[in-house]
Parts: structure tokens; sequence; C-alpha cells
């Protein structure tokens, strides 16, 4: 790649370098093997598994998409009541009936035209495009639990956005398999420049994401050296920032995936290597103009590489995160303990190979099927506790591996229901890890102010852990206003009491309940105007600091203290949405 001029020093194979992005597969189902055993992965290339990982059918809205990244909110779904008959499963089973078409084109695929689309707007005729792909949804429209009218307007033409807003776990492909028309032809207009977006000032709150900007493509490229028991591969990077956590490891004999993400991008190498290493890997960072991260590998057996292997698909590729496919590993649970009374905190350990380490306020998500549909939901990695002395160091060989999440089981909750009958050493499919949250902030931050409700807690516990245990030079004040229904829903109520109690002049929780019984002496109520007086100093009385107001709860929630926190006086400039 130009603008990185380094010597070449590894004695061996010459690496091309590519742009061809990883090749993904289409596959019909998630197949989850035992734990440990990895995925297996069809290669465009030659035929090796691609680092035991596999890349499943897309998920809707796709994983890593806009609709997910940036900080716009769902709106509530709205249900209607089905005719008999009509219900997911009678759908299901009239999809998969032996035979079935019902794409209303007899079958065949055809790629449609922005103007063929925009003529198949009826309820009896009615064509949607959906991610790029033209579906017929006539024949679904009586089996949608929104009813006909929220579908109808999303006919004859790109309904992907309408999508976004009420179906976030909705998977489109699989749904709508035998609806599938083609890919939709479009033609860009660019003279009409880029329009700004912004949130309205008054009504229902609809947070818009950022203007839209130039994204500049990092600079990256690879080397390696040897010694006789190791093999170091550096990867050089001309971009903003870089940390351990962003870079993740795969290995499958001898097929080795490092994926580091990078600015907005995510650059792949994959290898097919010489000879046979350990699953213990090193990661380092040297940060610079330039930055540097090494990896370092054990060899099994101790000798010189004629080279350091040959290359895979997509190696030496660099995309955007959002246009990446994720890739699914089959992690184990190891264990299930309860936080409160419909709360647990589930432990997985990742496949043997794996090291991937999730960053503050990221989160994951977790796939099962459900009623023989591939469900994902989005789980924020946590620590096992608060407390510093409970959270030891993983065990040799473990360093990467651990997940650690905090889960909601609702009683008509379709996952949570799957996941309240995981057993130890049941295995389920867990992706790459997403989000925007910049730990450097973190770092210049005087004041962290935290609003979490619920399960919303979870991205709050690693901030609080940050600050208070792993980063002993920082002096950041922080307060947690926490909202709940009871005092029985508190998660880790008396973990909070403890790390406030001990660092008493930094820390102060608030906890804010909305249906509090009688034996109740502190705050009740809801997200208000009042509340916000009260427990947060104005913008005003922080002057000369670096304030951070981070956000996360339910949508309606997350609307209201983001709008309440505004009319405070903070901006947006100082404000974080942790939304999934």
């Amino acid at each position: 790649m130009g603008g990185l001029q380094v010597p070449q020093r590894g004695a061996g194979v010459q690496v091309p370098q590519t742009n061809t992005g990883i090749q993904v597969p289409t596959m019909g189902g998630l197949q989850v093997p035992a734990a440990g055993s990895g995925f297996k992965v069809p290669s465009s290339g030659r035929g090796k598994n691609a680092g035991g990982l596999q890349i499943p059918q897309a998920q809707f809205p796709a994983l890593n998409s806009p609709q997910r990244a940036s900080s716009q909110l769902l709106k509530p779904r709205q249900k209607v009541a089905l005719k008999p008959g009509r219900s997911l499963m009678d759908w299901v089973r009239l999809g998969n009936a032996k035979g079935k078409v019902l794409n209303g084109i007899g079958g065949r695929s055809c790629e449609v035209s922005v103007e063929e689309l925009a003529k198949h707007n009826k309820l009896d005729d009615a064509w949607m495009s959906i991610r790029g792909k033209v579906y017929n949804i006539t024949p679904y429209m009586e089996y949608h639990p929104g009813g006909e009218e929220e579908l109808m307007k999303g006919v004859g033409i790109d309904g992907t956005q309408l999508f976004n807003e009420v179906h976030q776990w909705v998977n489109v492909e699989g749904m709508l398999e035998k609806c599938y028309i083609g890919r939709l032809k479009k033609t860009i207009d660019l003279s009409g420049g880029m329009k700004k977006l912004s949130v309205p000032a008054t009504g229902p709150l609809n947070l818009a994401p950022p203007e839209p900007k130039a994204v500049v493509k990092p600079k990256a490229r690879y080397d390696w050296y040897q010694t006789e028991t190791e093999v170091t591969i550096t990867i050089y990077a001309k971009c903003n920032t870089i940390t351990k956590d962003r870079v993740v490891l795969d290995k499958h004999e001898k097929d080795l995936r490092a994926t580091i993400y990078i600015d907005e991008y995510v650059y792949t190498i994959h290898l097919d290597l010489c000879e046979d290493i350990s699953d213990n890997y090193q990661v380092r960072v040297r940060q610079g103009p330039i930055n540097r991260i090494m990896i370092i590998l054990q060899k099994t057996e101790p000798k010189k590489w004629a080279s350091l292997g040959q290359p895979a698909d997509g190696n030496n590729s660099t995309v955007l995160t959002k246009e990446r496919e994720p890739i699914f590993r089959s992690c184990q649970l190891i264990c299930c303990s309860p936080v409160s009374h419909d709360t647990n905190l589930y432990t997985f350990q990742q496949p043997n190979g794996t090291c991937m380490n999730i960053p503050i306020g990221y989160h994951v998500n977790l796939m099962m099927k459900c009623n023989g549909v591939d469900t994902n939901r989005p789980y924020t990695a946590v620590v096992p506790s608060l407390q510093h002395a409970d959270v030891p160091n993983p065990a040799p060989g473990l360093e990467g591996r651990l997940l650690h999440l905090m889960v909601k089981l609702y009683p008509d909750g379709l996952l949570t229901q799957q996941m309240a009958t995981l057993k130890q050493g049941d295995s389920v499919a867990i992706s790459d890890f997403e989000g925007n949250f910049d730990e450097s902030r973190l770092t210049k931050c005087s004041h962290l102010i935290m609003l979490a409700a619920g399960t919303g807690f979870t991205p709050m516990i690693r901030l609080l852990r940050w600050c208070l245990h792993e980063h002993q030079e920082s002096t950041c004040k922080l307060k947690l206003l926490f909202f709940n229904k009871t005092e029985k829903d508190i998660l880790w109520h008396d973990q909070l009491q403890t790390l406030s109690t001990e660092n008493s002049e930094r820390f102060e929780v608030v906890h804010i309940l909305s249906a509090a019984d009688t034996s109740w002496h502190g705050a009740t109520g809801r997200v208000r105007s009042e509340l916000v007086e009260k427990y947060i100093p104005a913008p005003k009385d922080l002057a000369d600091k670096s304030p951070l107001v981070c956000i996360c709860g339910s949508t309606p929630f997350t609307n209201e203290a983001y709008r309440l926190i505004q009319a405070h006086g903070f901006t947006s400039s100082v404000i974080h949405l942790f939304t999934a």
C-alpha cells in the first residue's frame, strides 16, 4: 500500500496486497458445534476453513450497519390482532412448504429498477426494498404483527429506514426468503450534495445520526520476523489510535486470522501458516506517528521457518467496519449466577484459538434459533463484579477467552426464554463486538455523570471499574442516577453501596424507583426535570471542567433523559448514548 515505507524484514513468502475483502458465503442456517471445535466455513479460495469461524446468513439490520452504530433510536412497535392461522409459526410453515413460491414471478430472480419498484405499490401487488433487496410482501400482509397499514408505508419504495425504526431484531432475509425477487438497481444523484441532519427542538425526540463527514481510509501493512521459538507479526498502521482490545485473533490448526479495528475500518490478516503454533498469543501496541501492533506467536516446535505461510481469503484487506459481515463463534456456557430475581450473569468461554477482549462500552450479539428463526440480541460485555478483589486475573490460556453478559429474562422474551434453559456446557453463537464509545474520553473527564435504567446499567459497570479500580491515576468524580421499578430490581445493589462507601469522596449513587413500596425512603418516579435539576450539577457549575454524561436504558428513557440533559445545559458533544 502507498504511504508507508517500512523495510521488509521477514524472510519467506511475499504476501501480495489485495483489496478484495472477505468473500462472504451464504449459509442456510446456524449450525453450532461443540465448544472449542469452531465453525466450518466454505472458502472461495483454497478450501481452508476461515480460522474456526462461521459467517452466517445476514442479520437485519446488519450488525455493523449505520442503523445500529449511530445514535438514532427506535420507535415503539405497534401490534394488531391477526386472523386465526396467521401467526409467525404459520408463516414459517407456509414458507417451508415444499415447492411453495411466494415472490410472484414464478421463483425467478431479476434486478429491479427504482422505477419498476414504484409500480408495485398496492395492497394486492406490494413490493418493498430492504437493504438493497426487493421482496414481494403481498403474501406476508396478513401475517404482519403490525398490520397491513404499517407495511403499506414502505411498498413501492426503499423501506429500509421504516424497518430499522421498528424491526431491529427481524432476520428479514430468513423471514422473506421465499418472497425474494432480486437486487435493487439504484442510480445515485450526487448533484444535490449532502443534507444536514438535525434534531427537532420540540415534539417526540428522534436522535439523528451525526452529520455525514468524510472518512479517511487508514493505511496499514504488515511484516514479520522470527526467532527459534517465536514468530512476531508487526502491523504498521497510520491511524488516529489503536489499543490492544481492538485486536481479535482466531486460529484453527494452521489457519490464522487477525482482525484489527482501526478507526472506522477493519484491517484483516488471514494466513495459512507454514508451521504449527500454540494457542497462546501476546499482543503489544506502540503508538506514534505510525502505530505498531505486534502479535507474538509461540512455535510448537523450535526451528526456523522457511516462510510465514500463504495468504488466505481476505488477507491484507481494509474495509469499513459497517460494511463487514459479522463473524459468530460457538461459545460455551461455563457459569450462570443470579444477579437479581429476573437477571442472570452468564460467563461464556470462546473457542480454543480465539482471543477477543471487548472494549469498554461495546456489545456483542448473541444468536439462537427461536421458533425456527435465527434471533439475536445485543448485550454489553461486563465484568463479573464491581469489587476489584473479586475479579482475579484469567487463568493461563483463558486471557481474552472469557465473556461476561448480564441478561434480564423476560417472561415473553423470545430469546431470553431460550437462554433460561441453558445449562453448563451448552453452546451459543456470539458475534464480534461493535460500538462507538471512545475510551480516551475517560482520561480527559473530570466529572462522569451516568443515567441508567434497568439493564441500561451494564455499560456503566466498566466505566465505574475503569475510573475507580483500573486507573488509579484517575481523579474523575462520578455520579450514577439508577432508575428501577422496585428495590428488588436494583442490580448489584449491595456492591454499589460498598463501592460508594469505599469511594465516598468521588462516587455517589442515587436510586430512583418508579413503583416503590412504603418502606422506601429514597427518590421516586421516572426521569424528569426535577430529578435532573436536584442531582446533576448544571454546566455553569462545572466551569473549566470536562464533564461527560452517559445514558443507557429503554428507548423512551433514553429519549427523555437526552432531552432533559440538553435542557439542563449540556451540549451533545459531552453526551454519549449507549444504544444498540
